[in-house]
């Protein structure tokens, strides 16, 4: 819906050209809509990832994609994925859109501006709050950011696991499962 709409918006704009709709029924696509940005001469590529936050949900953490996105996408010779917020909330009607509490009614950004917030959690997709505000940084100073999340999201897994791996060399809970198992087998064995 909000991808075919920018399409349409954009068939006879200025800048933006060549805009098209990701599609239908592709939930893993990388982007929701591409377009590309056109100015003296120069073509510049950018993805666009609409996001429709339920502002009673605005504190929430929703994945934003996966890193490999970005690295491929910068892979390929360009470099921006902007996130477009759209509000809603939900009515006798359906949906009604509205301002988030900054009173905006979209909120607009590119990757490279996402909050310092932001992480990757295990299943190496991106997060970040909501209602965090972008910060303006360089297309470099974002790299560097991007693999130091990358990097702690990983010593943060290494850690968990060590932990892990340390509870079950103690064998505690697997002698308990398997006493636990026995006793109930034995009761078994004597009906």
């Amino acid at each position: 819906m909000l991808e075919d709409k920018f399409v349409a918006e954009t068939t006879n704009h200025k800048y933006f050209k060549k805009s098209v709709a990701s599609p239908s029924g592709a939930t893993k696509h990388p982007w929701d809509a591409m377009t590309y940005f056109c100015i003296k001469g120069h073509e510049e590529v950018i993805w666009i990832d609409f996001k429709a936050v339920k502002v009673s949900s605005a504190d929430s953490n929703p994945d934003i994609g996966t890193p490999d996105k970005i690295i491929d996408l910068i892979y390929s010779g360009f470099f921006y994925l902007a996130y477009i917020f759209v509000y809603y909330e939900e009515t006798e009607a359906g949906l009604k859109f509205v301002k988030n509490s900054d009173n905006e009614l979209v909120k607009i950004y590119f990757l490279k501006d996402i909050s310092s917030t932001f992480r990757r959690n295990p299943k190496n997709q991106l997060q970040v709050n909501i209602s965090a505000k972008p910060v303006e940084r360089t297309r470099q100073d974002f790299i560097n950011v991007l693999f130091e999340k990358i990097e702690q999201s990983h010593k943060r897994q290494i850690e968990i696991s060590t932990k892990a791996l340390e509870q079950i060399a103690k064998g505690d809970i697997k002698m308990k499962l398997i006493e636990i198992n026995k006793q109930s087998e034995d009761k078994i064995k004597k009906l």
